[in-house]
C-alpha cells in the first residue's frame, strides 16, 4: 500500500470516529434537556394549570317501602273520615241520610245493612246482642258532655273550666264524637249493664266481634293498646270503614289513625 493510500484510510477512520463521538454527545445532551423539562413540569406547574374537579358521585334515591298488602283505596272517601280532637265535625253536621235500626237506634243508611248483618252473625253464634248507641247528633253530645262537667263542678270543689277538662277524660267533646258521624255503634249484650272497659273487654260477645267484625266492614275503633293514639279505650265501639280497610286494620293490629297515615 502506498503512503497516500494509508493517509487516506487514516483520514476516513478519523472522520468516522469524529462522527460517532458527535452523535453520542448529541444524544446525551438531548437526554439532559428532556430531563430538565420533565423536572420543571413536575416541580413548578404553570400558573394557568388547574386541577380538574372530579365528577360528583350521584347519591341513589332510596325507594320508599310500599306494603304490598295495603288496600288500593281512595283515602278521602266518606268511610275513612277521621273524627277526633284534631278533626272536629261542625255543630251543623248530620249524615246524608239517617235511618232507624235495632233497639230504636239510628245509623247512616249506608251502614244499616252491614251493621244488621254483623248483629245477625253474632246471634247465629249464640250471643244475645244489642246496639246501645248508634248515631248521636251534636246537640245530644253537648248535653251529655256539659251535663258531666256541671256535675263535676256541682259541689264547688273545682272551677267549671277545670270541670270541663276533667269531663273530657270520660266524654267526647261535642264535635269530636264518632257517633255524630253516623258510622259507629256501641254494641253489648242485653244482660251486661256495666260500661267499665276493663270489666267487659273479655266478654265473649266482644271477643267474637273483634274476631269477625272485619268480615262485615267494621273495626274495633278504640283498642286498649292504641289508647295513646286514639285517646280512648272502648272495647264495645265498632266503626264501619269497608271490608278492604277493615281486614287490613284488624289483621295488622293497627288503629284508624295509623291506617290513614300510610296514604
Amino acid at each position: 500500500m502506498t503512503r497516500n493510500k494509508i493517509q487516506a484510510a487514516l483520514l476516513c477512520l478519523c472522520v468516522v470516529l469524529l462522527y460517532c463521538v458527535s452523535a453520542r454527545i448529541g444524544q446525551h445532551n438531548a437526554f439532559l434537556n428532556a430531563e430538565a423539562i420533565d423536572n420543571t413540569e413536575l416541580d413548578e406547574p404553570q400558573d394557568d394549570w388547574v386541577m380538574p374537579t372530579p365528577e360528583p358521585t350521584p347519591t341513589p334515591t332510596p325507594t320508599p317501602y310500599v306494603d304490598p298488602d295495603l288496600p288500593d283505596i281512595t283515602i278521602g272517601e266518606w268511610n275513612y273520615k277521621l273524627i277526633d280532637n284534631n278533626h272536629v265535625l261542625a255543630n251543623t253536621f248530620i249524615p246524608p241520610e239517617v235511618v232507624e235500626t235495632e233497639n230504636s237506634q239510628y245509623i247512616d243508611s249506608r251502614v244499616k245493612e252491614p251493621l244488621e248483618s254483623m248483629l245477625a252473625g253474632a246471634r247465629e253464634a249464640g250471643f244475645d246482642v244489642c246496639i246501645r248507641t248508634g248515631y248521636r247528633p251534636y246537640r245530644s253530645q253537648a248535653e251529655i258532655f256539659f251535663g258531666r262537667a256541671s256535675s263535676i263542678a256541682w259541689d264547688g270543689t273545682v272551677e267549671y273550666a277545670e270541670a270541663e277538662m276533667i269531663a273530657r277524660k270520660y266524654v267526647a267533646y261535642p264535635g269530636t264524637s264518632e257517633h255524630q258521624y253516623g258510622l259507629s255503634a256501641d254494641i253489648m249484650d242485653s244482660q251486661t249493664t256495666t260500661m267499665s272497659a276493663e270489666d267487659v273487654e273479655e266478654l265473649p260477645l266482644l271477643v267474637w266481634l273483634r274476631e269477625h267484625c272485619a268480615e262485615y266492614g267494621f273495626i274495633l275503633r278504640y283498642p286498649k293498646d292504641k289508647q295513646d293514639i286514639t285517646g280512648w279505650y272502648e272495647p264495645w265501639h265498632f266503626r264501619y270503614v269497608g271490608k278492604e280497610a277493615a281486614e287490613y286494620i284488624m289483621d295488622k293490629g293497627i288503629c284508624l289513625e295509623e291506617f290513614i297515615a300510610k296514604y
